[in-house]
């Protein structure tokens, strides 16, 4: 309840000094059983500050998992969006200003997903740093799927950046059917991704024909919708920052769980 509740705190952007103002709302709480009694503000920094990334990261996927039980699974896709990390420090803001500091610097995060279709619930996640290519980390968003989603003949949306031999083979090895356009300097000769590129060279409109009109920007769709309705959080601590990135994604995977309920 306690995590809830900062997590809560993060998505509103209530500072720290303003939580005991806001903690007088909570008293429903303890009257009904939640709490023996409202925590002090230093009790919810020091929680949040202990929070470990990987349960915020299994709790997005526990909610995605609990969605795609309710709603049927047509398919997966995948892509990634940067993140600003508003740190309030004005040196970085000015260097920023005057061009010293690039994207690839830690002001930016990459945060990657990978969510069902057509409920576009996030059932995978993982971050890096801004100059990660994308397919570098799709082993790693791949491992935390929930072993239910990989059956066979369902399709795994993505765009050319995950168009690796690798990636295409680990899809395939598990039965799924690889939609990803294959990229301009890509091998006829290879003898996996071939027989893909040729077909795809052939016959042109071969990828707007498989890849669903529906489902062609679904993962871009999921990010302008978090970064709609959440704006950029101030977070003074580097070390809370992927928390403060995460808060927002539990909230939009528990809209989709109460709205599939």
């Amino acid at each position: 309840m306690i995590v809830a509740l900062v997590v809560i705190a993060r998505i509103e952007g209530i500072a720290w000094r303003k939580l005991g103002e806001k903690l007088a709302w909570c008293d429903f709480l303890v009257e009904e059983g939640w709490m023996t009694k409202i925590p002090s503000k230093s009790t919810f920094h020091a929680i949040w500050r202990g929070i470990d990334k990987r349960l915020l990261e299994q709790w997005i996927i526990l909610q995605g998992k609990e969605i795609t039980s309710r709603k049927e699974v047509k398919g997966l896709a995948v892509d990634s969006s940067g993140f600003k990390n508003r740190q309030a420090s004005l040196w970085r803001f000015l260097k920023w200003s005057k061009g010293g500091l690039k994207r690839t610097s830690r002001l930016f995060r990459k945060i990657h997903l990978i969510i069902a279709l057509p409920s576009r619930a996030i059932v995978s996640l993982t971050h890096s740093h801004s100059n990660t290519h994308d397919s570098k980390v799709f082993g790693g968003l791949w491992q935390k799927l929930p072993p239910t989603l990989l059956r066979p003949n369902r399709r795994f949306y993505a765009d050319s950046a995950y168009w690796t031999e690798n990636i295409v083979g680990l899809i395939k090895q598990h039965g799924l059917h690889p939609v990803i356009r294959p990229k301009s300097n890509a091998l006829i000769d290879n003898p996996l991704l071939g027989p893909i590129v040729r077909a795809h060279r052939f016959y042109p409109g071969l990828y707007n024909h498989n890849h669903h009109p529906e489902y062609r920007s679904s993962v871009e769709h999921v990010f302008g919708l978090i970064k709609l309705s959440f704006p950029p959080i101030l977070d003074r601590l580097p070390s809370t920052i992927l928390n403060t990135l995460y808060s927002p994604l539990i909230c939009y995977n528990y809209r989709l769980l109460v709205q599939h309920s």
